[in-house]
């Protein structure tokens, strides 16, 4: 009998248009972290080398600008697909680029036979809050039975552990800060089981570590960071309003602690976080 793999925590944010603008603006964030790298330097190298075309899998892929973006950067016979539980924030597909095309599919499930062994590279980023010690292996054996021989899978988040506040000032007072920083340590209570400050967890799932990196986000991105933490907080008060009034118009209690989140910003309060970019190969060659 299959072992019974632990359900991932409930996606908390919406999907409409303003969550799909703070995806937007998270990626332009996180693609300043990396250089404007939308793959490691590892990975293109090494694709770059291949002769057949690209195929690229991005798993959650949201509004999919991560993948579009890649589609420029690729050459034209490359095939870009990406997936995610819900179609909600994908773009029409006449908007699409001719190689991308999307699919509704959860991660946590089989893919179809056709679509095993067939990539050189399966990209993950923003996915760390759905994950706990229970699912993150079976999500991860998932992943690889998509991957080539010699494929590579691509990791980035944030990592909840590191998460502090700071200010501009030693003496600022920021309590709404330090209660969200409070909220992201404590999300994933078991993760010092399974997030390691190497490659351990590749090596686990039986992949080949090819880099781990930390990075950090310098201070002029700091407020595009603080953007997108309010900009979550507006989401999950949208569904704490609909889910608390009952047909009434009671506010979100999340109201005040914005504005109070919000000035303590504006005075120079911020989230400080890092995050971690993994890069694992499937074991064999392409002989391509």
């Amino acid at each position: 009998m299959a072992e019974a793999v632990s359900e991932p925590a409930p996606y908390i944010f919406h999907r409409d248009h303003k969550s799909s603008i703070r995806l937007n603006y998270q990626h332009m964030l996180i693609k300043k972290l990396c250089n404007d790298q939308l793959l490691h330097p590892a990975v293109r190298q090494s694709i770059a080398s291949r002769s057949s075309s690209i195929r690229v899998a991005d798993i959650a892929t949201g509004t999919a600008l991560w993948l579009t973006e890649l589609s420029d950067a690729l050459p034209a016979d490359a095939q870009l697909l990406g997936f995610d539980v819900s179609a909600d924030q994908y773009p029409p597909g006449e908007w699409l680029p001719g190689n991308v095309a999307l699919h509704e599919h959860d991660a946590f499930t089989p893919f179809a036979p056709e679509l095993l062994g067939s990539f050189d590279v399966v990209h993950l980023r923003f996915f760390i809050t759905l994950l706990n010690g229970e699912n993150i292996r079976p999500l991860l054996d998932n992943l690889k039975t998509l991957l080539k021989p010699g494929g590579f899978l691509q990791w980035l988040d944030f990592d909840p552990r590191s998460a502090k506040a700071i200010a501009t000032r030693p003496d600022m007072h920021m309590p709404r800060t330090e209660s969200v920083v409070s909220i992201m340590r404590k999300a994933q209570p078991d993760v010092d089981s399974w997030i390691l400050h190497d490659s351990e967890l590749l090596k686990a799932a039986g992949l080949d570590p090819v880099a781990y990196e930390r990075l950090q986000l310098c201070d002029y991105l700091r407020p595009i960071w603080n953007h997108c933490h309010i900009m979550g907080m507006e989401e999950l008060s949208r569904r704490m309003s609909r889910i608390t009034a009952n047909g009434n118009d009671k506010p979100s209690p999340l109201l005040q602690q914005i504005k109070d989140l919000e000035a303590e910003f504006a005075q120079g309060a911020s989230v400080d976080a890092e995050w971690f970019i993994m890069v694992g190969q499937m074991p064999g060659s392409t002989q391509e």
